[in-house]
């Protein structure tokens, strides 16, 4: 005999999604909760020039086994391609490529010698698999050291404060370090493009194969339907949900940014709290331009110059082409800002006018007339900003409250939040969920939970 919980599942995400999968799949009752109509969080889509595309732009690296293992378990691998990429830098007023190691040779933003160490630093990093020797300094203090101050202030420096803002000194080497490590999976050999992935139909195409595979195996997605609060009823918890209905379950898993866990719960014991409330996240605002003409060539442009206020420029069509989309081009224009920058507050004609205004210096012809349409996409919890000794401040999935479990990007280290380290949360917590009653760690005493035969 095994026994049935009632799982209840706060948030739809990638995490979310992948967790009550997963769950319901071993035979439990799972009701998962998403305040948003739309599922997915931030890789959702929505409809565009007949198909669909991400508010946030999203591609897989080589490296992303979990996702691709879901993907391919789900039977919808027909859909994901792999295709190469072009990568530049934005800095003194110019584009430089910035696809292999002979670009970052020609990168004329600083003379030769410092091109060289760049170029040896990134080498080093990219075989440097024991991140642990990174955890205690600062991506500052680190490459400063190794490729000198010119060189960082230039390069590296310009974009950790594109992202990153006041905080960028706070930003631990190990972060770094993955962003480094991480592409280098993407590419065959030093002097080719990176090759990057996109399932054709936006991720949407995953994300309602997910909310689908829920339901056939009796699981319930309320799309539209947020949790207002969690309280303890004997030995079940009872979600309030922001209908009015109240649904008692045996197990919950949060999978909502740590804040709003705070929040939801706050019979937490304080030093957990404190590592909940303790994660800082970076806001993003994404503006998505459809033109009927080509910005650049580069798909992915990291900027470096303050003269152009962004975090980056993504073309998706220099990725996916644009005859897939009507012939139309779309550009993401990207800005990360603390939760406090007055930008997260302008109006999205206002953060149009801006972009109308700087784009001009990435390609001299553009203009407002190009514009056919454009949408505003925000959010205030985009990227939780990992500081030296972060493992230390990670809550642990596991909460010190019965039946309660933590599965959200603050949590995913030493890698950067993104789709295919969600969906390894996903299965890791629901491994654990499935252990602790196995084990008895987890006992359910509840009107909730059934007896089932194995």
């Amino acid at each position: 005999m095994s026994i049935r919980l009632r799982i209840g599942v706060i948030g739809g995400g990638i995490a979310g999604l992948t967790v009550a999968y997963r769950l319901a799949s071993r035979g439990h009752e799972v009701i998962l909760w998403e305040r948003q109509r739309q599922l997915g969080g931030q890789a959702a889509a929505f409809p565009l020039l007949g198909t669909a595309l991400e508010y946030f732009y999203h591609h897989l690296f080589m490296s992303d086994h979990d996702i691709v293992a879901l993907i391919k378990e789900l039977g919808i691998a027909d859909r994901l391609v792999w295709l190469p990429s072009r990568v530049g830098f934005y800095a003194a007023g110019r584009i430089y490529p910035l696809s292999s190691a002979l670009d970052v040779l020609r990168l004329g933003v600083v003379p030769f010698h410092d091109r060289l160490r760049i170029g040896l630093v990134t080498f080093y990093l990219q075989h440097v698999r024991d991140w642990r020797r990174f955890e205690e300094v600062t991506a500052e203090e680190w490459l400063r050291r190794w490729v000198g101050a010119r060189a960082f202030d230039r390069v590296w420096g310009a974009q950790l404060r594109a992202k990153f803002g006041p905080r960028a000194g706070d930003v631990a080497m190990v972060w770094f370090w993955n962003k480094i490590f991480l592409r280098t999976q993407s590419r065959r050999s030093l002097f080719e493009r990176e090759r990057l992935g996109y399932i054709m139909g936006s991720f949407n195409v995953l994300i309602d194969r997910l909310a689908d595979a829920i339901r056939e195996r009796g699981g319930t997605v309320l799309a539209g339907v947020g949790v207002d609060a969690v309280e303890r009823s004997g030995d079940a918890w009872v979600v309030r949900e922001s209908t009015g209905r109240a649904m008692p379950v045996d197990v919950i898993v949060a999978t909502v940014p740590s804040p709003l866990i705070a929040k939801l719960f706050p019979q937490l014991p304080e030093i957990y709290r404190v590592k909940l409330l303790g994660t800082v996240y970076q806001a993003a605002v994404t503006l998505l331009l459809q033109t009927h003409r080509q910005l650049s060539d580069i798909y992915w442009l990291n900027i470096g110059d303050p003269d152009l206020p962004y975090t980056g420029i993504i073309e998706h069509t220099n990725f996916i082409p644009a005859s897939y989309y009507q012939g139309r081009h779309l550009i993401y224009v990207s800005k990360y800002v603390e939760q406090t920058h007055p930008y997260l507050a302008l109006r999205d004609e206002e953060v149009l006018a801006a972009a109308i205004q700087h784009l001009p210096k990435v390609n001299p012809a553009f203009s407002a007339d190009w514009i056919e349409d454009y949408w505003v996409f925000r959010e205030r919890a985009a990227q939780p900003i990992v500081t030296v000794r972060y493992r230390a401040q990670i809550p642990d999935h596991r909460t010190p409250l019965p039946g309660v479990y933590v599965a959200n990007t603050a949590q995913i280290y030493p890698e950067d939040r993104g789709t295919n380290y969600s969906v390894r949360l996903g299965n890791v917590v629901a491994d654990l969920v499935c252990d602790d009653v196995r084990t008895g760690r987890l006992t359910v005493a509840t009107s909730a939970a059934r007896d089932v035969t194995s």
